[in-house]
């Protein structure tokens, strides 16, 4: 097995940069690419759609554009669930709120298959300035901004969530067509204003966070003071701070209102 990391120059922190530029093995092949997250997807997404060429070399992806990755994080949201649960003798079963800090959307993704599925969990979604869930969410506006904005949780860095894809088609019924017909403008216009049905089916007046570098910049050097804090001592993720800062008073929330239920 051979395996290809096409890695945004630029656009991770040193440390991303090293972890993944010095895997010594011969089947790893580290590949330093012009262009933000959205820019890579792009050639990725146009390979796994060509089938027949997908088949000949034996491809997959280990991003959430394989579907089974979605899955996989399913199985993550159960987990969580039966670790934090007060008690599984109760009914109805206790709600569970889950932030999920978010670019591609691929983890919420998985959370609403898992709330589908009849999981009680509230799903909180964290994002950064590239806010484009939040404000579909909020005003139904699936649109790109002028430019991704470079943040200090890179991973967040994302003006195309892919994964919504998937879950307009849960949220509509399964609705292929309106899925289909929403994507297809998308990809014309970069722009596209949600039905009120589809979008009244993703709003629900709850609490959500848009997290700016300002926020975020005093937490980072505060990992070691918060780490005693944290039960097993975890080391944290740019992305997973800004849940875990938020929860220790490190960081101002700034936006309200955005949630899956």
């Amino acid at each position: 097995m051979d395996i290809i990391v096409l890695l945004p120059k630029g656009h991770c922190t040193k440390i991303q940069e090293l972890q993944m530029t010095t895997v010594l093995r011969e089947n790893v092949h580290v590949f330093g690419v012009e262009g933000n997250s959205d820019e890579l997807d792009e050639p990725i997404k146009a390979v796994f759609a060509d089938v027949a060429f997908v088949k000949k070399h034996n491809l997959m992806s280990l991003n959430s554009i394989n579907w089974s990755r979605v899955l996989v994080q399913m199985a993550h949201h159960f987990f969580a669930y039966f670790q934090c649960a007060p008690s599984l003798d109760m009914d109805p079963l206790p709600r569970v709120e889950v932030v999920v800090p978010t670019g591609a959307a691929g983890n919420l993704a998985a959370g609403c298959l898992a709330q589908k599925m009849g999981l009680p969990v509230r799903l909180v979604v964290a994002v950064n300035r590239n806010d484009i869930i939040h404000r579909t969410v909020q005003q139904g506006d699936f649109s790109l901004s002028e430019a991704v904005e470079q943040t200090l949780a890179s991973a967040m860095d994302i003006q195309v969530p892919y994964n919504m894809e998937r879950i307009f088609w849960l949220l509509s019924g399964s609705n292929s067509q309106v899925t289909r017909a929403l994507m297809e403008q998308f990809e014309r216009t970069h722009s596209v204003s949600l039905p009120k049905e589809l979008h009244s089916k993703s709003k629900v007046p709850e609490t959500g966070w848009l997290i700016n570098n300002r926020h975020l910049s005093p937490t980072v050097p505060d990992a070691r003071s918060l780490r005693p804090r944290c039960q097993h001592g975890w080391v944290l993720t740019r992305a997973t701070f800004v849940e875990v800062a938020d929860r220790q008073g490190l960081v101002v929330s700034s936006h309200d209102g955005e949630t899956f239920s």
